[in-house]
Protein backbone atom coordinates (compact mmCIF):
# COMPACT_ATOMS: atom_id res chain seq x y z
CA UNK A 1 0.00 0.00 0.00
CA UNK A 2 1.31 3.40 -0.93
CA UNK A 3 2.06 5.73 1.97
CA UNK A 4 0.74 8.62 -0.11
CA UNK A 5 -2.71 6.98 -0.30
CA UNK A 6 -2.79 6.55 3.48
CA UNK A 7 -1.75 10.16 4.10
CA UNK A 8 -4.34 11.40 1.59
CA UNK A 9 -7.07 9.31 3.22
CA UNK A 10 -6.25 10.38 6.76
CA UNK A 11 -5.75 14.05 5.85
CA UNK A 12 -9.54 14.45 5.91
CA UNK A 13 -10.57 15.42 9.47
CA UNK A 14 -13.65 13.16 9.52
CA UNK A 15 -11.74 10.12 8.24
CA UNK A 16 -8.95 10.80 10.70
CA UNK A 17 -11.48 10.96 13.56
CA UNK A 18 -13.10 7.72 12.38
CA UNK A 19 -9.68 6.07 12.25
CA UNK A 20 -8.86 7.20 15.80
CA UNK A 21 -12.20 5.88 17.10
CA UNK A 22 -11.57 2.55 15.39
CA UNK A 23 -8.23 2.38 17.20
CA UNK A 24 -9.82 3.25 20.55
CA UNK A 25 -12.57 0.61 20.34
CA UNK A 26 -12.44 -3.06 19.44
CA UNK A 27 -14.89 -2.89 16.56
CA UNK A 28 -17.52 -0.28 15.76
CA UNK A 29 -20.55 -0.31 13.50
CA UNK A 30 -21.66 2.64 11.38
CA UNK A 31 -24.30 3.76 13.88
CA UNK A 32 -21.77 3.72 16.74
CA UNK A 33 -19.37 5.87 14.73
CA UNK A 34 -22.26 8.22 13.93
CA UNK A 35 -23.04 8.60 17.63
CA UNK A 36 -19.44 9.08 18.69
CA UNK A 37 -18.60 11.69 16.07
CA UNK A 38 -21.95 13.28 15.24
CA UNK A 39 -21.69 12.43 11.55
CA UNK A 40 -24.47 11.36 9.20
CA UNK A 41 -24.83 7.70 8.26
CA UNK A 42 -24.28 8.35 4.56
CA UNK A 43 -21.00 10.17 5.24
CA UNK A 44 -19.71 7.47 7.59
CA UNK A 45 -20.59 4.77 5.05
CA UNK A 46 -18.78 6.68 2.29
CA UNK A 47 -15.67 7.04 4.44
CA UNK A 48 -15.74 3.38 5.51
CA UNK A 49 -15.89 2.33 1.86
CA UNK A 50 -12.64 4.24 1.29
CA UNK A 51 -11.01 2.50 4.26
CA UNK A 52 -12.11 -0.89 2.86
CA UNK A 53 -10.85 -0.06 -0.64
CA UNK A 54 -7.38 0.65 0.74
CA UNK A 55 -7.43 -2.51 2.86
CA UNK A 56 -7.14 -0.62 6.15
CA UNK A 57 -10.11 -2.19 7.93
CA UNK A 58 -11.50 -5.65 8.53
CA UNK A 59 -15.19 -6.12 8.99
CA UNK A 60 -17.32 -8.79 10.57
CA UNK A 61 -21.06 -9.26 10.19
CA UNK A 62 -22.84 -9.70 13.53
CA UNK A 63 -26.52 -10.44 12.89
CA UNK A 64 -27.82 -7.32 11.15
CA UNK A 65 -24.79 -5.07 11.64
CA UNK A 66 -21.23 -4.91 10.40
CA UNK A 67 -18.44 -4.18 12.88
CA UNK A 68 -15.29 -2.53 11.53
CA UNK A 69 -11.81 -2.52 13.01
CA UNK A 70 -8.36 -1.52 11.83
CA UNK A 71 -6.39 -4.48 10.51
CA UNK A 72 -3.50 -5.57 12.71
CA UNK A 73 -1.37 -6.04 9.59
CA UNK A 74 -2.04 -2.43 8.56
CA UNK A 75 -0.98 -1.19 12.01
CA UNK A 76 2.17 -3.32 12.01
CA UNK A 77 3.18 -2.21 8.52
CA UNK A 78 2.46 1.49 9.07
CA UNK A 79 3.02 2.17 12.77
CA UNK A 80 5.65 4.89 12.21
CA UNK A 81 3.46 6.72 9.71
CA UNK A 82 0.43 6.48 12.02
CA UNK A 83 2.41 7.84 14.98
CA UNK A 84 3.67 10.72 12.85
CA UNK A 85 0.17 11.57 11.59
CA UNK A 86 -1.24 11.42 15.11
CA UNK A 87 1.42 13.84 16.36
CA UNK A 88 0.91 16.15 13.38
CA UNK A 89 -2.91 16.16 13.67
CA UNK A 90 -2.69 16.87 17.43
CA UNK A 91 -1.04 20.23 16.70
Amino acid sequence: MEKYSIIKLLSDQNRYNIFIKLLEYDGLCISEIEGLLGLKQANVSKHMRQFKELGIVDFERQKNMIKYKVKDSFLNDNIDLIKYLMMWMAK
